[in-house]
C-alpha cells in the first residue's frame, strides 16, 4: 500500500503501526524509491488480529484471503493473514537492532547502505545484521568491491555483477584493526551513509545508481 493508506489506518487505530511498515526492493535503491508500505502480521493469530486491529483484518479479507482460498496449497489457505515466507533466519539476524546493513544482490554499482529497523527489505537484498559503520565502512571500500567482484560472479540480461554471501562475505578477510583504525574507518562509514541520504533527500528523485 501507499504510505498515505498506511498513515490512514494508523490515524483509525494505533495497534495497525505495529503491523505497518515501509518496504523495499532492489529497485527502490538502484532507482526510483516507490515509498510503499506492507502488512507483517508475523506472531499474530488470525483472532489476535481481527480484535487488536480490524481494519487491518478487514483489508486482509478483502484483498489476500479471497487469491489464497484458491491457492493449493493447505497451509497458505489455513493461514491466510500471514507471509507465504517468514524468513526466520534474517529476523533472527537483524531483531533487537537499530538499522542493518543491506546491498542488493544483483546490481551494477556494489553498494552498501544503512536501513532502519523498521524497513522490511524485500527478497532482492542481501541483508546483514551489523548496525557497526566499521562494518559499513569495509564492505564499502575498495578492496572489498574489487574481491566482491572477483568472487560474486555476474548474472542477468545486462551481466551485473551478483554479490553471494558465501562467496563474497563469508571468506573475506576483515582486517584486525586497534581501536584508533576502527574508529577512523566506523567515522568515514558513517559520513559515506549520512552523506548519501542527505543528498537523497535533498533530490528524492535521485537513485543510488544515478548518483554513482
Amino acid at each position: 500500500m501507499t504510505e498515505e493508506e498506511a498513515k490512514h489506518f494508523i490515524a483509525r487505530n494505533g495497534n495497525s503501526k505495529s503491523l505497518l511498515f515501509p518496504v523495499r526492493n532492489g529497485d527502490d535503491i538502484t532507482s526510483t524509491c516507490r515509498n510503499l508500505w506492507v502488512i507483517d502480521t508475523h506472531g499474530w493469530s488470525d483472532v489476535g488480529l481481527r480484535c487488536e486491529a480490524p481494519e487491518i483484518y478487514q483489508h486482509l479479507y478483502n484483498t489476500v484471503y479471497p487469491e489464497r482460498q484458491s491457492n493449493r496449497d493447505p497451509r497458505l489457505r489455513k493461514n491466510w493473514w500471514l507471509f507465504r515466507r517468514s524468513n526466520e533466519q534474517v529476523r533472527a539476524a537483524i531483531g533487537g537492532l537499530a538499522r542493518f546493513i543491506v546491498t542488493v544482490e544483483t546490481a551494477k554499482h556494489r553498494v552498501f547502505t544503512f536501513f532502519d529497523a523498521g524497513i522490511k527489505p524485500e527478497h532482492a537484498f542481501i541483508v546483514f545484521g551489523l548496525d557497526d559503520a566499521f562494518h559499513l565502512g569495509v564492505l564499502s571500500s575498495r578492496i572489498h568491491v574489487v574481491f566482491a567482484l572477483a568472487a560474486g560472479g555476474r548474472l542477468g540480461v545486462g551481466n551485473d555483477p551478483r554479490y553471494n554471501k558465501t562467496r563474497c562475505f563469508d571468506p573475506f578477510p576483515f582486517p584486525a584493526c586497534d581501536e584508533a583504525a576502527k574508529a577512523r574507518i566506523r567515522a568515514l562509514g558513517e559520513e559515506l551513509d549520512a552523506h548519501r541520504k542527505r543528498v537523497q533527500a535533498q533530490h528524492p528523485g535521485l537513485s543510488l545508481t544515478a548518483m554513482y
